[in-house]
C-alpha cells in the first residue's frame, strides 16, 4: 500500500483516533492552520514498495479510552511495528537503534532499545525495555522543528494538542506553550495537588518502583526570537509506566525460568569439579 503524507500547517503528529476531553483529531483543525503537501515526499529514502504497510498500521486507543499514542506508536507495541509504522507514515525518516540496559532492583538488568527516527525537521524518540529479544514500547516523544517562514502560531499547535490529547495541566512557566497530563492506573485524571502526581509527572525510566500513574504526557512549543507568537519548535511526549513495570515483571520472570533451566541442567548432567 502506497501513501501520500500530508502535513497540517506542520501538525502531522495529530492524525489519529481515540477520544479525549475534546474533539478527537482529525476533525476540522484550527482556521488559521493551513493545509500543505509535505516537501519531504520529493526525495524518499526508502522505496514504501518494499514495506507491507498493511501489516504495520497506526494504533491507537480503543473509541472511549483516553488517547495515547504519538504518531500512531503506542506502549507494547514492537521495534519491528515501530519501524514499520514510521516508513509507512514517511519514507524519508533515518531510523537507527542503540540497545543497553536498565538494571532491575531485585539484581540483574532488563534489556533497553532506545529508537530515533529522523527526517532532519521531524525527530521521533522511542524506548523499548523488556528481556531481550521481546522488548516492548514505554515510551515515545516526537519534536517538529519548523523552517523559516513556515512557523506555525503557539495558538493553533495549542489547540491541536487539545483536540487530541484533551485540556492539560498549566506546567507553571512563562508562556502558554507547556502542560502535562497524568493519569491515575484506573484511567482517571490526576490534579497537580494529588499526592502522586510530582513523582508521576515525568519521564523517566523507573524501575526501582511500581508508580501510581499508569502514564503521563507532556509538550512543550518553543516560540521563535523574532516572533513570540510563532512556534519555532514543538515536542509532545509520553511515559507508559504501568508497562515500564509489567516488562520489569516479565524481564524478572525470565531470568527466574533461566536459573530454573540452569538448575535442571545441573541435576541432569551434573557437575564436574
Amino acid at each position: 500500500m502506497r501513501s501520500t503524507l500530508f502535513l497540517t500547517g506542520g501538525l502531522l503528529f495529530l492524525a489519529g483516533c481515540g477520544s479525549g476531553d475534546e474533539p478527537r483529531a482529525g476533525e476540522t483543525a484550527a482556521g488559521d492552520v493551513e493545509t500543505v503537501e509535505a516537501e519531504a515526499q520529493s526525495a524518499s529514502a526508502i522505496d514504501k514498495s518494499d514495506i507491507d504497510c498493511d501489516k504495520f498500521k497506526p494504533q491507537s486507543a480503543e473509541r472511549g479510552q483516553a488517547v495515547d499514542d504519538i504518531v500512531g506508536l503506542r506502549h507494547g507495541m514492537t521495534e519491528e511495528q515501530v519501524r514499520g509504522v514510521l516508513l509507512c507514515k514517511n519514507a524519508n525518516y533515518a531510523i537507527n537503534a542503540g540497545k543497553n540496559s536498565a538494571s532491575l532492583p531485585s539484581g540483574g538488568q532488563m534489556s533497553q532499545v532506545n529508537l530515533n527516527a529522523d527526517t532532519g525537521l521531524d525527530k521521533v524518540n522511542v524506548w523499548l525495555v523488556g528481556p531481550s529479544g521481546a522488548e516492548r514500547v514505554v515510551h515515545i516523544d516526537r519534536t517538529l522543528e519548523y523552517p523559516a517562514g513556515k512557523e506555525v502560531p503557539i495558538a493553533s499547535v495549542a489547540q491541536e494538542v487539545a483536540r487530541k490529547y484533551g485540556s492539560f495541566d498549566d506546567a507553571g512557566y512563562s508562556n502558554q506553550g507547556a502542560g502535562w497530563i497524568v493519569r491515575s492506573r484506573d484511567g482517571e485524571r490526576m490534579t497537580n495537588s494529588n499526592t502522586s502526581y510530582a513523582e508521576c509527572r515525568s519521564h523517566t525510566l523507573r524501575t526501582d518502583k511500581a508508580l501510581p500513574c499508569v502514564h503521563a504526557i507532556s509538550y512543550e512549543i518553543s516560540p521563535t526570537a523574532q516572533n513570540p507568537a510563532l512556534a519555532s519548535r514543538f515536542r509532545v511526549a509520553i511515559t507508559h509506566f504501568a508497562m515500564i513495570t509489567q516488562m520489569a515483571n516479565a524481564t524478572k520472570e525470565h531470568l527466574a525460568k533461566t536459573v530454573e533451566r540452569a538448575e535442571e541442567s545441573v541435576r541432569e548432567e551434573g557437575l564436574e569439579l
